[in-house]
């Protein structure tokens, strides 16, 4: 049977999506390839084993040599660039660009785009109009609209696109109203991802996890009797740090004082972000942690266990993984009425619910107060959470849209 040539574009694709992609392979007459712009490549090994091939590309001029620039200029796609800009350096960029990719794109009958930035999307300028394109909103993409993410940019690849995927049904909700419900046809609500490997590891290990929690208050010189509460993912401000430290501060000071707070802010700072993050704990008189240096796998493992309480009152969020595994640690989440965790609440995903910053002291403290009920109450999450995802029957859906 001749097997269904795929290209799969976009960052960060190989830190979530290579179970997914080996084993939608290993069910279907499928190749499936990866062009990923990234620097470097953590996981290599893995990608290797999830795709049928790993497409480098160069895309910054200072990795080719004089010669390749030089013979760039006598192509036709140079020429055909600088007609159109009149910029030598961009003109140079293409035809480097369109050489490598040409020969990839052309062999591939599907081509999936994922995390929908402007980098990502400058790329279907070398996509020819007859192939099937299949577009994938993470989350930020959709829900932000700045210098990395342009609404006008993303409106014109969705006119080229045959689906269109969000993780939820309420990221469907926002991609109508964000951009129009002409589009309802081709949004489809599809959690595109396999964690259930990933998941089943905090299920089976929960019970170890006061053992978790001691190594990680040893590791960071956390007094034991101290409770560990965690507040958002990231060191941008869509987690609303500003907004939460504040309330920490109004606990009651026994409350306050038998809690520590960690802050894993190891991506996405921007400017004196996280200075102004440590200023305001330091002015609210919070004993808290900044985890600001890349955390290998077993730390990142650590930190869920560790996590015995989760505040997330982010702007906005998709489906979040990170969440997940939490919840599948056994550990007690507050999160923000606002963020679409439909899902989870449509399994009987237990965790607590918060509609107003000013809120938080009041909850907060009530599951410190009944922190083993609270406890006993999330015990089944991971289990829950597994049901979801087996019902999503997400690889068998998302081969059965490129296949279409």
């Amino acid at each position: 049977m001749k097997k269904l040539r795929v290209l799969v574009i976009g960052s960060e694709v190989s830190d979530f999506l290579c179970p997914m992609y080996k084993k939608m392979q290993e069910r279907f007459p499928m190749e499936i390839e990866l062009i990923e712009p990234r620097g470097e490549w953590r996981n290599q090994q893995q990608i290797n084993d999830s795709f049928t091939a790993h497409h480098k590309i160069r895309f910054d001029l200072k990795k080719f040599s004089k010669t390749e620039v030089l013979k760039a200029i006598f192509k036709p796609d140079f020429w055909i660039g600088y007609l159109k800009s009149f910029n030598l350096k961009e003109s140079i960029r293409y035809a480097l660009l369109q050489a490598q990719l040409h020969p990839i794109v052309d062999k591939a009958a599907v081509i999936c785009f994922h995390n929908l930035s402007n980098q990502i999307l400058k790329l279907l300028y070398f996509i020819p109009e007859n192939k099937k394109l299949v577009l994938s909103f993470w989350g930020s993409d959709l829900f932000l609209n700045n210098i990395d993410y342009s609404y006008a940019i993303q409106a014109k690849a969705l006119q080229r696109a045959s689906s269109i995927i969000v993780h939820s049904p309420e990221m469907r909700l926002i991609a109508l109203a964000k951009f129009g419900w002409q589009f309802e046809d081709k949004i489809i609500p599809l959690l595109s991802t396999d964690f259930s490997e990933e998941l089943q590891k905090y299920i089976d290990n929960k019970e170890n996890y006061a053992l978790f929690v001691a190594s990680f208050k040893q590791k960071h010189n956390i007094p034991e009797n101290k409770t560990i509460v965690v507040v958002g993912h990231s060191a941008h401000d869509i987690d609303n740090h500003l907004c939460i430290i504040p309330q920490l501060g109004k606990l009651d000071p026994l409350i306050r004082e038998a809690c520590f707070f960690i802050f894993p802010m190891t991506y996405g700072n921007v400017e004196n972000y996280t200075a102004n993050v440590i200023a305001c704990c330091k002015k609210h008189g919070i004993h808290f942690l900044i985890l600001d240096e890349f955390m290998s796998n077993t730390d990142a493992q650590e930190l869920k266990f560790a996590s015995e309480i989760l505040v997330r009152m982010s702007k906005c969020d998709a489906f979040s993984l990170s969440l997940c595994e939490t919840l599948a640690a056994g550990n007690i989440v507050i999160a923000a009425s606002w963020l679409p965790y439909g899902n989870l609440r449509a399994f009987d995903v237990f965790y607590k619910e918060i509609n107003d910053f000013e809120n938080l002291p009041k909850i907060l403290s009530e599951v410190i107060a009944h922190k083993e009920k609270y406890r006993n109450l999330s015990g089944d999450n991971g289990k829950k959470i597994l049901e979801f995802y087996d019902a999503q029957n997400s690889i068998e859906k998302l081969a059965k849209i490129y296949r279409a």
